[in-house]
């Protein structure tokens, strides 16, 4: 009776424990799932009852450009959106109490490129980059004027899309250009083409300078001076300092605008004009002096 009690009981407990130690090896399989992209799929097999928090990338690249996670799924219940960024890595709690699935829905993304740094995008990309979603609309906004310094600048001329014809652009001063709309369904190249540009400064004390403005680096200018009125004292014009191509002495002449330049047209004046007048003047005095004296003799 004895050993049939002893063996009961032994067969008791390890009717008692075994099942006890199958429960804490229990796993659940959690599979991750990418949408536009199941050659990232795989499984994670964790303990069940074990936290668990899956760490996920919001881009990466792929054959066609990049894919962005915007919303995942767990079992294909409520779609949970993600916000949009370009970098970094987000973190989802996932439920041990059984196996799961989580989908992860993707955009596709294509990249602008360009060589410009003062180029922004309207609107902007919804990943807060350079790179916007498959079949969205985008337009380029660029300054027509880079400045350098006071005296040297860039100045817009042209643009073009993807290695095509070069888009002539007219000349601004101010403001932004905008161009049209571009639909993105692929990479794009933006070229802008901007030429430096140096001032001119045409300046001078007598009559009116012409010239002075923004040339084009390497451009031939013209610059000139038209003579004042002469009423009293007379100009006479010396020529330009600074270098000109061929006669300096010539009102009109033509320069190099490879660096600033300040151009001044010299003048020396003539006194000879004054100079008659004052004799006239003074002959004339002298005369009435005379005459008046000879009217009116002095009383002796």
């Amino acid at each position: 009776m004895f050993t049939t009690g002893l063996v009961l009981c032994v067969i008791s407990f390890l009717v008692i424990v075994i099942p006890a130690a199958s429960a804490q090896m229990q796993h659940v399989n959690i599979l991750v799932n990418y949408e536009k992209d199941p050659s990232r799929n795989y499984p994670v097999s964790v303990e069940s009852g074990q936290e668990y928090v899956l760490s996920q990338r919001y881009t990466w690249q792929d054959t066609l450009g990049r894919l962005d996670v915007i919303s995942y799924t767990i079992d294909k219940g409520q779609d949970v959106a993600i916000p949009r960024h370009s970098d970094g890595n987000f973190t989802i709690d996932i439920p041990t109490d059984r196996d799961h699935t989580v989908t992860f829905h993707t955009m596709q993304q294509f990249e602008i490129t360009s060589t410009c740094d003062n180029i922004t995008f309207s609107p902007p990309s919804p990943t807060g980059d350079n790179w916007f979603d498959d079949n969205s609309d985008m337009q380029f906004v660029v300054p027509y004027v880079i400045p350098s310094d006071n005296q040297s600048r860039q100045q817009l001329a042209g643009w073009s899309e993807d290695n095509s014809d070069v888009t002539i652009i007219p000349r601004q001063d101010l403001g932004l250009f905008r161009s049209h709309v571009i639909q993105v369904t692929e990479k794009h190249d933006i070229s802008l083409q901007y030429k430096n540009q140096y001032h001119v400064s045409v300046i001078s004390n007598f009559g009116r300078p012409l010239g002075t403005g923004w040339y084009d680096s390497g451009t031939i200018s013209n610059i000139s001076v038209i003579s004042g009125d002469d009423t009293i004292l007379h100009h006479v014009f010396l020529g330009w300092q600074g270098q000109v191509i061929g006669d300096a002495t010539q009102y009109s002449a033509e320069i190099l605008v490879d660096s600033p330049k300040v151009m001044v047209a010299n003048w020396s004046v003539d006194y000879t004009s004054i100079s008659v007048i004052a004799i006239i003047v003074i002959s004339v005095l002298v005369i009435v002096i005379i005459y008046k004296k000879r009217r009116n003799p002095a009383k002796i």
